[in-house]
């Protein structure tokens, strides 16, 4: 007797229209799940981004800016570092852009702002700055994330 070894050709196409199901049922999920991740990194890097402004207004005494530029998805916080009392000099202490090279990347909506925090980290209206009461939505297709900024300028999450 002969046995025979292998696989029909019958038995093949099942196993692969099982996979392709999967497949169809699996690719949505983890879609989502990704732009979930996205917008939570996205969050959290706004909330670093503000935490950082204010904390290093009160630790150097000196008012710190963070701006906000929605068109180009990104923000920056910038602290004058001049060591001369009438002189400004301001370098950026952190910049963060949203959405890398080949990604759909957060959406931010809001108004383009200036948030400047005084000596005390406290938010300020003073000079150049933008009032501080304020509503930030990042946005990843269907997904939504709403920051608010408190007139004090704390952070608030909804």
């Amino acid at each position: 007797m002969r046995s025979t070894r292998g696989t029909s050709l019958a038995e093949v196409v099942i196993v692969l229209v099982t996979l392709a199901a999967l497949l169809l049922i699996a690719v949505p999920s983890l879609a989502r799940a990704r732009s979930r991740v996205e917008l939570a990194a996205a969050r959290q890097a706004f909330a670093s981004a503000h935490a950082m402004a204010r904390q290093i207004a009160a630790q150097y005494g000196r008012i710190s800016r963070l701006h906000l530029d929605p068109g180009g998805r990104r923000f920056w916080v910038a602290v004058d570092t001049s060591s001369r009392i009438g002189v400004e000099a301001l370098d950026t202490i952190i910049y963060v852009t949203l959405g890398g090279a080949g990604s759909s990347g957060v959406e931010v909506e809001a108004a383009p702002r200036t948030l400047c925090f005084d000596p005390r980290g406290l938010a300020t209206s003073r000079g150049d700055c933008d009032l501080p009461n304020h509503t930030v939505v990042l946005r990843h297709g269907d997904l939504a994330d709403t920051v608010t900024i408190s007139r004090l300028g704390r952070l608030l999450r909804r």
